[in-house]
């Protein structure tokens, strides 16, 4: 389980870190040739392997742990899913 959540870590500070770097002009290329859905789903992607790089050791830290802290857990979980989506669609 460790060696999943260090290559999702991986994954998402490389895919973040390439997006930052050379976001703006692949931005711009995609969107002249109308493939901003690209751009878009690369975004999606690193978020989402960030989310499962910090989700799972997060499951594990409140397994022990009382019912409150599993209620915050899927909370926090849910409003980080919700608002990738939402600012995936609204441009956030």
């Amino acid at each position: 389980m460790g060696s999943l959540v260090n290559i999702l870590a991986f994954i998402a500070l490389a895919a973040a870190a390439i997006l930052l770097v050379i976001g703006p002009i692949l931005r711009w290329a995609l969107e002249a040739s109308g493939g901003a859905v690209i751009m878009q789903a690369l975004t999606l992607a690193s978020q989402y392997c960030l989310l499962a790089a910090i989700a799972i050791p997060g499951w594990f830290f409140v397994q022990g742990k009382g019912k409150g802290w599993k209620i915050a857990y899927f909370i926090f979980l849910a409003v980080y899913i919700a608002g990738t989506i939402l600012g995936m669609t609204l441009g956030i």
